[in-house]
């Protein structure tokens, strides 16, 4: 029995409409449209030409569907010139890692969940009790973000490719009970990417019932982030002491790991520096040619979760097939899917912030256990 949903996950990952693959196949776009409906069965000779043309296995096909991956914050945290063959490939994309971690991740004692969800908090007060949920102090900088997510229960999933106007979306996947997930573009600079996962965290603590106008969510989801990353107290304390000149900037977003223009915005927020102050500094940053590209790069991280389980599982040196052939995935996507993860000696040698910046604790590693025994690895 072929799947029509998996006919249609693997279409939109490879970046097909239905027109595009009914050509390949030399059918029509209805037939296409009835096979992923589980309204009409291919033939053999077109599932081979299903699979040539989406680069999938055939064994893909027959797989039962995974637990539901809505949109999510999709619908909310995009540009207007994101198609929508652009959103489904990126949420169909994520919904595929997600499976293969969470069949990894099966064989072993489940992470408990500690991720608040909240409602009625304003943005500020959520972002002040997430912070001390996930461990973090409430004044220093995060360092290592998305390794203290994932110790807390949030599945992080990098897409292999980047798409100019997709930067991350999250969801509560329909898994029982629901499972956070973050799905992120690559390529991304660090401190854009940090942005993105406090900007999508906030989603998930606040807007798991996704109620209220897209633009509303998304300006909470900002207030969250910016009280997240860099809270009110500690940028009072460091601003109201010293004036915000560009090297000041530059300083600051070596330590935080925040850039310089989200300082600035934060800084005026906060009615620490005017209108005019804040103008200002963009003019000069502007003049400079720093709007687009800022001094200090801030490395980006990399996720833990996927290449740990991998590694238990099958061993250090691991061959990336058994990974794909849980998900009967291509093997040449999981190959750029585990390049995006980190292993353990990257994840100990590259501190999302500089060594000058204030010195925190650390996010640690995901400790996983055997939930039962295998040969394997």
């Amino acid at each position: 029995m072929i799947n029509g949903d998996r006919i249609r996950q693997a279409r939109e990952i490879a970046g097909l409409t239905q027109s595009q693959l009914a050509d390949a196949l030399g059918v029509t776009q209805a037939h296409v449209a009835l096979f992923e409906q589980n309204l009409r069965q291919p033939q053999d000779s077109t599932l081979q030409s299903i699979a040539f043309a989406t680069k999938f296995p055939v064994a893909f096909f027959r797989r039962e569907a995974s637990p539901d991956f809505p949109l999510g914050s999709l619908l909310y945290r995009r540009r207007k010139s994101m198609g929508s063959k652009d959103r489904e490939r990126v949420r169909q994309s994520g919904k595929l890692i997600f499976e293969a971690i969470m069949h990894m991740a099966d064989r072993f004692k489940k992470i408990d969940l500690r991720l608040p969800r909240l409602t009625g908090v304003d943005p500020e007060e959520a972002a002040r009790i997430t912070r001390t949920d996930l461990g973090f102090s409430p004044d220093t900088p995060i360092v290592h973000l998305m390794s203290r997510l994932e110790k807390n229960g949030v599945v992080i999933a990098v897409i292999p490719y980047e798409i100019e106007e997709y930067d991350a979306f999250s969801v509560w996947a329909d898994t029982d009970p629901k499972t956070p997930a973050i799905v992120l573009s690559n390529g991304k600079p660090g401190d854009r990417q940090r942005w993105n996962v406090a900007h999508e965290l906030a989603h998930l603590v606040l807007h798991f019932s996704y109620t209220g106008s897209p633009s509303d969510l998304d300006h909470q989801a900002d207030r969250f982030a910016g009280e997240f990353l860099l809270p009110e107290q500690a940028v009072r304390e460091i601003l109201e002491a010293r004036p915000l000149t560009l090297t000041a900037l530059a300083e600051l977003k070596s330590q935080w790991g925040v850039s310089m223009q989200a300082w600035i915005m934060r800084a005026f927020q906060l009615g620490i520096i005017t209108d005019g102050q804040r103008r200002y500094l963009f003019r000069q940053m502007a003049a400079k040619e720093w709007l687009r590209n800022e001094p200090v790069p801030i490395p980006p991280e990399h996720p833990r979760l996927l290449r740990r389980l991998a590694e238990e599982l099958y061993g250090q040196t691991f061959d990336v097939r058994r990974i794909a052939e849980l998900v009967d995935g291509p093997a040449h996507m999981f190959r750029s899917i585990v390049d995006s993860y980190a292993s353990a000696s990257d994840l100990r040698g590259a501190p999302v912030i500089k060594k000058r910046a204030l010195a925190v604790s650390g996010g640690g590693l995901v400790t996983m256990r055997r939930r039962v025994e295998s040969s394997e690895g």
